[in-house]
């Protein structure tokens, strides 16, 4: 059965069958609600995987495998399904926001909405001007065949996606989307942003939008991190909806944890005989070490672990043949290769 139409609601789009999508759909929510205080516009939740969410407080569109293969379009570009999707919603109310997953509310939705009424078009936030990206590939290909074909000047603002609403029916706004993401995305199949690029594209005379800033943390430059916050929130609460879940979203940080001011005091003191090189990777080895003062500090303290192994200890190394683990205690190496996923008692030798 189909949604029924309303006035407003908030649109989610959550595909695959990785844990950490359905947690940051499930986490997102609950802000929503939590901020909302009873006052929350309807969810719409497109979803391939709708027993995740049975019991939510979501109206649920369940997408098939022909359906997802069918909005990537003729190019295959996973991407354009957001786009999709956002075109079928817009018939089920007079205003719809869409949210991305890796986003939590900070204020109630509502505002997203009083924003809209005040502005011809809402987003995540401006990301820059056109003009600005001279120089780069997506600039140096497109710049010329979106002048001569759809007279794209210099002056074009480009935005973020993340959250997304019109104030008016935007259904050939976003048909002419869905089109030129299919022109464009073979064009320059290296650049993943262009479902969002041509949204912007296909708004750009609707004037300056309205932003998200303030009611909407969208983290998708630390997405590492805010996954192992909210992997932690559901380790204590579950994942079944619930009122204590709604309520549980205060204890959840709305910044990235930081540890005491004391160990950063002392990670300045340790690291100063490091080059800058090697006193950015010993920030993130001390950081991962020292913080387990709560579950939401050792979430992210996984989540320097995860980094510094990717950035600063290759393949076959283990953490005492690193020069800058010299600012490490014994016991913090211990914990950090525990973090790290090496076994302690194996590599003994190497943590004096």
């Amino acid at each position: 059965m189909m949604p029924e139409r309303v006035s407003r609601q908030l649109v989610y789009l959550v595909y695959g069958g990785k844990p950490e999508y359905h947690q940051e759909a499930k986490y997102s929510i609950l802000s929503a609600l939590y901020h909302a205080q009873g006052a929350c516009p309807r969810i719409l939740l497109y979803t391939d995987q709708p027993g995740q969410f049975q019991g939510w407080p979501v109206d649920l569109i369940a997408l098939d495998a022909d359906t997802l293969k069918a909005w990537t379009g003729p190019a295959s570009y996973l991407h354009r399904r957001k786009a999709a999707a956002i075109r079928d919603a817009l018939q089920y109310a007079e205003q719809s926001i869409f949210i991305d997953t890796d986003t939590f509310f900070l204020d109630s939705p509502v505002r997203l909405f009083e924003r809209l009424a005040k502005a011809p078009w809402l987003v995540d936030e401006v990301e820059g001007v056109w003009k600005e990206y001279k120089g780069e590939v997506l600039h140096d290909v497109l710049a010329p065949y979106l002048a001569e074909h759809h007279g794209v000047d210099q002056q074009m603002l480009l935005i973020n996606s993340g959250v997304l609403g019109f104030q008016t029916d935007a259904s050939g706004l976003m048909d002419e989307t869905l089109a030129l993401i299919d022109v464009m995305h073979p064009m320059v199949p290296e650049i993943h942003i262009i479902e969002q690029f041509a949204v912007g594209v296909a708004a750009r005379h609707l004037g300056r939008p309205a932003e998200s800033r303030g009611v909407i943390k969208h983290y998708f430059s630390g997405k590492n991190y805010w996954r192992h916050l909210v992997a932690a929130f559901f380790q204590r609460h579950g994942e079944a909806f619930s009122a204590h879940a709604i309520e549980a979203v205060r204890e959840v940080p709305t910044t990235k944890p930081r540890p005491a001011w004391w160990h950063r005091l002392n990670f300045r003191l340790r690291s100063l005989f490091l080059s800058s090189r090697s006193r950015s990777h010993a920030k993130l080895a001390y950081y991962a070490a020292v913080m387990q003062a709560d579950p939401y500090a050792q979430a992210c303290g996984r989540g320097y672990a995860e980094e510094l192994r990717r950035k600063a200890i290759p393949a076959g190394q283990s953490l005492g043949m690193q020069t800058w683990s010299k600012v490490l205690s014994r016991s913090q190496k211990e914990h950090l290769a525990r973090l790290l996923g090496e076994s302690v008692s194996g590599s003994s030798r190497d943590l004096s």
